[in-house]
């Protein structure tokens, strides 16, 4: 028999780790496994899919994840009972206050006690996690990391927010501003961040370094497209494909300057400064390479 967590847990954040200690606490002192039942990421989400699993797999002995387009149309007693139940041999159900399930979403945590009393399922509801005064959720990671708050969305996710891109062929304008950078085609199933200048760390297999990351628009250069790049601290091995980059904090907004010269004064005054920010704090772990 198991416990059964089941969310969305995008972000794995504090409040989904709350409620999955909570959980395992249950599991052990029933003598069950714990299972995490959850989705794939649906866009903008805050982790891919792969270390989403990863992360929920420190957190509980197994990972369930469901396309949602298997179960959208079980009705909640049919979800609870099928899925729940007999597929998976489920004894509790951990779920939070604001989780909804069945066809339409249409059973909340009232209606899951009610139907487990009839089905022999006992449903533990757990109560949010809050930090600061405020309820920490994905929907709040999102919207911080939207607005360029990453400082704030690192708070509650217990680690910087992450991207993750493909490496692309760029014009070469910041090689000639004396900044080189990597070009980058970002995951569109990930929130973007504010466009702006940020202190990152960039990870790759087998390697780091610390640098700026870019995402904006270029108005100084009006005629070329928006592009997201990362310029490293230090020289990147040739031939990468993929980076990650986590953002630790934000510098400054996109803007327009009056020549390039300008804006060449500016990224170094933006990279002393990102310097300076990034040597107060340890790196981050990696999210995709471990």
């Amino acid at each position: 028999m198991r416990v059964i967590a089941v969310g969305r847990f995008d972000g794995v954040h504090l409040g989904h780790r709350h409620l999955l200690s909570q959980a395992r606490t249950l599991a052990r002192a029933r003598g069950c496994s714990l299972l995490a039942y959850t989705f794939p990421p649906d866009p903008p989400a805050l982790l891919p899919l792969s270390v989403k699993v990863r992360l929920l797999g420190e957190l509980a002995d197994e990972v369930e994840v469901v396309s949602l387009a298997e179960v959208r149309d079980l009705g909640a007693e049919e979800f609870l009972r099928r899925e729940i139940r007999e597929r998976l041999g489920g004894c509790v159900l951990v779920m939070g206050p604001d989780h909804r399930f069945g066809r339409a979403r249409e059973a909340g945590p009232e209606q899951a006690r009610a139907l487990g009393e009839k089905l022999g399922l006992e449903v533990w509801v757990v109560e949010p996690f809050q930090l600061d005064g405020k309820v920490v959720s994905a929907s709040l990671v999102r919207e911080l990391i939207a607005q360029g708050a990453v400082d704030r969305a690192a708070r509650l996710l217990g680690r910087p927010p992450v991207l993750v891109g493909r490496v692309v062929s760029g014009v070469g304008l910041a090689r000639q501003l004396g900044f080189p950078t990597l070009n980058l085609a970002l995951d569109p199933i990930l929130v973007r961040p504010a466009d702006g200048v940020y202190a990152a760390w960039a990870f790759w297999p087998g390697g780091r370094a610390p640098g700026l990351f870019y995402q904006g628009k270029r108005p100084t250069f009006p005629g070329l497209p928006a592009s997201a790049e990362v310029h490293l601290f230090s020289p990147p091995p040739p031939g990468l494909e993929e980076l990650e980059v986590q953002l630790l904090a934000w510098l400054r907004p996109d803007q327009a300057f009056s020549s390039p010269q300008e804006l060449a004064r500016q990224i170094e005054r933006d990279v002393e400064r990102a310097r300076q920010l990034l040597t107060k704090c340890a790196p981050p772990q990696p999210l995709l390479w471990v």
